[in-house]
This record gives structure tokens, sequence and C-alpha cells, in this order.
């Protein structure tokens, strides 16, 4: 295969080796490095930083920072561990970083007063996808223009601003003369200067292309996925023709430099693969001061030993979502119970209560199931009239933002803008949704399949017994001017409320038919019992009720956990629902902020006050579970949804930069909320705002890896491990750490499976 192929390859494998990005309305959690999980996250930290410059450990300086305020056990650390970290805070040292022919051009070339190359390389693409998102039905239909390469070189052929901007008078022939076919142009590269780069090099090569514009390669990664296209490819191609153009126009106008160039692409070429490795040694002790942080944060951890399960039936039971939110008022909760008298069980659970929903509106779905789900059942919205408020709202969280409101509006809104505008919050009121026809692909929905997705959730939930109430519990975030909002959301359901979820299934779980069914398969729902549907409004810990019939002894005990929330919180209950109204506020709440734990096990066998907010908690009983059949599906949902938020936060804290948003208060909405801009241009930005991990002083999320802690013994893990393909890569390959709790209270190692690398 000739080295043209094989750049053709690999460009194709990094353009599909993207984590896609979901657009704002549904923007949930995501981990950037998904696609390498097959791979040693040591191994994958050091390729990315040489190519990319992308950090995934943080510096010398933090660890050290921490080291010295006792934040490390000095048990898991060695003096040789200790005098090397410190000479690394001291010396500063640099590492090597693949540098792009934009980034040398900027290197050898002095552009006094004159925008650089790399900096207008990026905008320019940007802007160019921006326009080509916007107006699809204009660029994206067949016709010439009909690729994302063939409408940036379109555009890019008939704007003549480029070329007086940059002082170059070569440039409109440049690209007058770049090849029609991405294809054909990645054949001239070739031939040009990559001829003798070896499938290492052109690997590289690939990625630091690919990753000055990620934002949108990861906005097309998502629509590559649901469409038969290759914008990825394309946009790495689009990036490469302007490598191609500069090479062209150094060779052409300074002889000098173009020479440079070509020194220092050659020496690239021969030297990526040492200074990879350069950089994977130099890691080696960051990785090892990183477990240690790890483990110490850990041992923070505290346990009951294993008791015999209470035999009396609960008064009430409420299932929650495995929010790390959703964990404080649990624990909330069930102290209220207490106090007023009440034996009050909760639960953790997927927050779609394993209904894969999607509602049909406008002839688009709107998903309410997790980013690796397909729906497999539909609800029809019917047509609605907006109201005037609904209007006004749209208006106000438009890309446009506020100010084109208050034109349109005047004075007439200038209360609004002075105290804040509400933002929208999908409680589902929409009962007229919940309560519509569920369907499959070839129509209404069986009584069989109904009575499956109930049987599953409660095979899942693992019910032993019934109270005469349980409370299905989803969480949704009410604030305003955030773009990021779904985020916020429930991250199960598809960067949605968890209202809908909860509505629809407790609707089912009440069905006398479906309850029949169920008594007939060996599920006895007793009854007298009544499900109920809630929503936990996690900025104010406000409860939302979905049912109409919920008895006041139920709802007494939930507001006397919310107080509880509101008086721990140290606001009062005006201020914290001011704060989720106000526009102009940058921190609504912290949401998932220091997540750092998934424990599947008895969540009343954790009892460490400290560390609530920071832990996924799904109730699991492995005694129920003789085969780790459970446990595989376990690891193999919310185990994958709570790695992508875990990697999410993680790596908006080590590498904020090229992950994370910027600054949430300069966010300004894209193409129809494909995503956020910081400012006006640049890369589409990824990942979340420093706001959400950082209050200004310090870091509010701590970096830390997973840390899945299973409550079974060796034998059922490693059982489901065998089933639960992708959770035990992430496992194999140190993307996540995994424990299990044995009955005396202790963590024990988990036993790495034999086919790990």
């Amino acid at each position: 295969m000739s080295t043209a192929n094989r750049l053709a390859t690999i460009a194709g494998q990094v353009s599909k080796a993207i984590a896609p990005q979901w657009p704002l309305s549904q923007w949930i959690a995501v981990n950037p490095f998904w696609h390498y999980r097959q791979q040693p996250v040591a191994g994958v930290a050091a390729h990315w930083r040489y190519s990319a410059g992308t950090r995934l450990l943080m510096s010398p300086d933090f660890y050290w920072q921490q080291w010295q305020q006792n934040r490390i056990d000095a048990a898991l650390v060695t003096n040789k561990m200790v005098n090397e970290l410190e000479q690394r805070s001291l010396l500063k040292a640099q590492l090597p970083q693949w540098r792009n022919l934009s980034q040398l051009v900027d290197k050898y070339t002095r552009r006094r007063r004159k925008m650089r190359w790399n900096d207008e390389v990026v905008l320019q693409i940007s802007q160019t996808c921006g326009l080509f998102m916007q107006f699809p039905t204009r660029f994206q239909q067949t016709g010439k223009d009909s690729s994302l390469y063939q409408h940036w070189l379109t555009i890019s052929r008939a704007d003549r601003g480029i070329e007086t901007l940059m002082d170059e008078a070569e440039l409109t022939e440049l690209f007058a003369q770049l090849p029609d076919d991405p294809h054909t142009l990645v054949q001239v590269c070739h031939d040009n200067f990559l001829s003798d780069a070896s499938d290492y090099a052109l690997r590289c090569y690939s990625q630091a292309l690919i990753s000055d514009l990620w934002g949108w390669a990861a906005a097309f990664a998502y629509q590559d996925a649901r469409q038969d296209s290759q914008w990825v490819f394309e946009l790495l191609c689009i990036r490469l023709a302007w490598e191609y153009i500069l090479w062209q126009l150094a060779e052409r106008t300074n002889t000098k430099v173009y020479q440079q160039l070509q020194q220092a692409l050659s020496a690239q070429i021969e030297n990526c693969e040492g200074q990879v490795a350069h950089i994977e040694q130099h890691n080696s002790l960051l990785w090892q001061w990183q477990a240690a942080y790890e483990r110490s944060q850990l041992n923070r951890l505290q346990f009951n030993p294993d008791t015999a399960e209470e035999n009396n039936t609960p008064h009430l039971q409420a299932v929650f979502c495995i929010d790390v939110r959703s964990e404080r008022y649990r624990r909330a909760l069930e102290q209220a119970g207490k106090s007023l008298g009440s034996y009050v069980q909760s639960k953790g659970f997927a927050g779609f209560f394993g209904v894969p929903l999607a509602i049909q509106r406008k002839g688009r779905d709107v998903p309410h199931v997790p980013g690796l789900l397909q729906p497999a059942f539909y609800i029809k919205a019917p047509a609605r009239k907006q109201s005037v408020g609904s209007l006004l709202s749209n208006m106000f969280n438009a890309p446009v933002s506020m100010f084109s409101g208050v034109e349109a509006l005047g004075l007439s809104k200038l209360k609004s803008l002075l105290t804040g505008v509400p933002g929208q919050l999908a409680t589902a009121n929409n009962a007229y949704i919940a309560d519509g026809s569920i369907c499959e692909h070839n129509g209404e929905a069986s009584m069989e399949s109904l009575v499956n997705i109930c049987q599953q959730a409660l095979t899942g939930m693992q019910f032993t017994r019934f109270a005469k109430h349980i409370v299905l519990v989803g969480h949704g975030s009410h604030h305003s001017n955030n773009a990021q909002r779904a985020g916020l959301n429930c991250g199960a359901c598809g960067g949605q409320t968890g209202a809908l979820s909860a509505r629809v299934l407790v609707r089912l779980l009440n069905n006398q038919d479906i309850r029949e069914n169920l008594r007939e398969r060996g599920v006895a729902i007793p009854d007298a019992t009544q499900f109920h549907s809630a929503m936990h409004e996690t900025v104010t810990d406000k409860v939302i009720w979905l049912s109409n019939t919920v008895p006041d002894s139920v709802k007494q005990v939930f507001r006397a956990a919310t107080e509880q929330l509101t008086q721990a919180s140290g606001e009062s209950e005006k201020d914290r629902k001011a704060r989720s109204g106000h526009w102009a506020e940058l921190r609504p709440e912290w949401g998932l902020a220091d997540n750092n734990v998934l424990f599947f096990g008895q969540s009343e066998r954790l009892t460490s006050a400290e560390t609530i907010g920071s832990n996924f908690l799904h109730d699991y009983n492995s005694k129920n579970d003789p085969n780790g059949e459970l446990l595989a599906q376990l690891m193999s949902a919310p185990g994958l949804v709570a790695n992508w938020i875990n990697w999410q936060y993680y790596c908006s804290v080590t590498e904020p930069k090229q992950l994370g948003s910027g600054n949430k208060l300069l966010h300004n909405r894209v193409a129809n909320d494909i995503g956020v801009f910081e400012g006006n241009g640049g890369d589409l930005r990824q990942g979340l705002a420093w706001q959400s991990v950082h209050n200004g002083s310090d870091f509010v999320h701590r970096p830390m890896r997973l840390q899945v802690i299973v409550e079974a013994d060796e034998a059922t893990i490693q059982q489901a491990l065998a089933k639960a393909v992708t959770f035990n890569e992430l496992f194999e390959q140190q993307w996540i750490n995994l424990h299990r709790l044995n009955a005396r209270g202790e963590l024990c190692p988990v036993t790495t499976p034999v086919t790990a690398k």
C-alpha cells in the first residue's frame, strides 16, 4: 500500500476515534477518549500529550501541593517518589510537542501587527463550519457544495478578505489550485511533504491537525454517527489543505522559511516515536502520584460491616437516579423519615428507570435514554400552541441572547432583565405527553412489551418487599441563561429531566392488567401498593409532584428533607430560588462536580458523611444475582454512563483549554445550537465551563478516575466482567479503578482478567 493510501487510512482512523458531542438541547457528558478505551491510559496520555499538548495528568506542582497539604497518605508514597517530584516542581521541564506547519510558520516569520497563521486558520475553518451547520437546507443538499470540504473550498475561493487580512497576494491562486476532492488532496500532500513519513508520524500529524478543531470534530462525529457522512474526515482534510497552502506559500515567497519548515518537519517525522516514549517515561512518576492521590481520597470512605437486612416493610420507598446530587437527597430523606418516626427506604437506579423512550415532536425524536442506547418506545407529542411565557423564554434563551429580546420588547422587559428570566424546566407537567400512547416501530406497544419493561425495571431495582407508597423520583435542573443547561439535567435521560420516565413507569406499574401479568410471572405487587412520580429540582432541592394522589404523609417526609438540605446550604429558600432563576448566575449549582465513586451495593453500608455528593449509588444485592447477570448489566449501562460523566469532569480539569469550554460568561450559541463559542470565534468548545469545576480559588472537582466499588465476591465480579466487555476494557486499561467491598467493610483489589494486555 502506498504512503498516500496509508495517510488516507490513518486520517480516517483518527477521524473515527473522535468521541461525539451532543447538541445543546441534548447535551450530555462524554468521555473524549471513549474510542481509545482498548489502549492503556498511560500510552494514550503520552501520545496525545505529544501530538496535541493534551494533558491527562495534573502538573507536578499540583501533586506537590497535595502532598504538602497532607492530602496524600504517606503510606502510599516512597522517598524516591517524593524526591523526584520535588525536583520536577523546581525544574519546570518542557515536554516535546508536534508542531503543525501553521505553528512553524508563525515561529519562523515575523508577523508584527498581523494575525498569526494558526489563529486565522482555526478561525476561518470554524466560521465556515458554522455557516455550513446554520443553513443546512442550502449547503447540505445534493449539488456542488453538498460536502463539508466542497462547501469550505467554494467559500474560500470566493473570499478575498483572507488575502487582504493576511497580506499575502498568492492566496487566491493557491486556493484555486486546491483539488476539488479531499482524497486527491491527501495524495497531493503526500507527494509534496509527507512521502517519508512513517505510519506513526502520520498518526501524530493527523491527531495534531484535528486537535486544532477538536470541538467541531466532536460535533461532526455526532452527525456522522446519525447519517451517511464523513464530516470529521473532511474537516481533517480541510485542516490539511491549509497546511499545503502554507507549505506552497513559503516555497514561493520565503526560501529561508521554506528550508526551516522542511528541516523541522523532517526532524519531527524522524523523532516522534522517541519523543512519545520520552513523555511516557516522564509521566510514569506522575501516574504513581495520581494513583496515590486517588487512593488517598478513596480511603476517606467508610463502610459498615454487612448486617442482616431489616425485616420490616418500609412505610415509604423512593427510587432515585444514581446521580451524585440524588445521594444528598436520599440521605436527607432517610434522616427525615427517622425524625418523623417512619422507616423510609431509598434506592438508586438509572434515571430513565429502564424505560427506553423518545418523544416524537414535529417530525424528530427527542430521546430520553442514555447516549449509548437507542429508544425502543415512542410517545407522540400532540401539537400545542406556545404560550406567551414560553415564547418570551425562548427569545431570552436563544443564540441571540438577552439583547434582541430587550430590543424587541423595550422597557416592558426591564423588570425581567433586572430580576432574571426563568429558565425552562421540562417537568412533564405535560401529562398530555406522558399519558399518550406508547408505541414501538410497528405500532402501539403490546401488553407483553409493556409487562417486559416493568419486570426488567423491578428486577433492576431489586425489590424484595413493597411499601404501601413507592415514589419514583427523576431529577432536573432549573436555571437560566446557560447554554449547557441540558448537561445539568439527567444524563441517563439524554440531557432531559427524568420526569417523563418517572411518569410513564408509574403509569404502567399502577395498571391492573400489567400487575396481573406480572403476578403470573412471579412478581406480585400488593394491591395496596401505589406508585407515585416526582421530580427533584437539583438547584433548590425542591420536589415537584407529578402524581395527583400523593398522600400528605408522604409529602411531609419530602418537605422535611428539602428543609434539611436548605438549612445545610446556608441559603434561604428564597435565595436558592432566586439564584436558580437569575439570568446572570454563572454557578446555579455545582452539578456533578467531584463525582469520583460508583458503588454497586447496599447503599446503607456507605456511611461517610463527608463524601456525600461524590458518589453514584446504584443499589445492588449480589445475593439475588448468583451468576452476575444483573451486575454485568449494571456495568454495561450505568457503569459506562458514569465513566462518561467522570471523564468529562476529569478532562475539564486536567485540560481545560482543549477539553473544557472556557468562561461561561462568554458563551455564545452557534449554528442552531450545535455548540458554543467562547466569545465570537475560535474552535467550537467542548466539555465543562471553568465555573463548573473551579470556585475562583481552588478546584471543586478533584481530578480522579472513577473508583468503582462492587459489593460482591470475586467470582461474581469476574463472571460479570466476562459479560460486560466494554466495561472490562476500561478496567483492564486503567481508565477506571475497580474494588471489591467485603463483608467486613474493607476494600479489596479485584484481579485483572488474564486477557489484559
